[in-house]
């Protein structure tokens, strides 16, 4: 009976889980580093182009967050909630313009 194995017949080799388990070598790692320089792949990364790539990749960090809302979005929530009520007590001044709030103000 034939040994049957995950590597086809014609020299392909096929993504092997183990492989990426292993650690490198410092002549491995080494070999990566002069690779790298050498092809300077960081000068022809583009990043996600498409509205849903972007999306996308900003939800990257969220998955190990401890909260349901993060604390910048929180800050962020609070400063667009503080905004809007500045323009509301704006539009209210302007059509109220002698209401008693305004007088202590002045």
């Amino acid at each position: 009976m034939a040994k049957k194995t995950n590597e086809p017949d014609d020299g392909r080799v096929t993504g092997d889980v183990r492989q990426l388990k292993r650690k490198h070598t410092p002549e491995g790692l080494q070999r990566l580093r002069e690779t790298a320089l050498k092809n300077r792949p960081w000068q022809y990364t583009r990043g996600p182009i498409t509205p849903e790539g972007k999306a996308k990749v900003a939800q990257n960090g969220r998955y190990a967050q401890k909260n349901a809302v993060s604390r910048r979005q929180k800050e962020k929530e609070t400063a667009e909630a503080y905004i809007l009520l500045t323009q509301m007590a704006a539009v209210r001044s302007l059509a109220c313009p002698n209401t008693p709030a305004d007088q202590e103000r002045d």
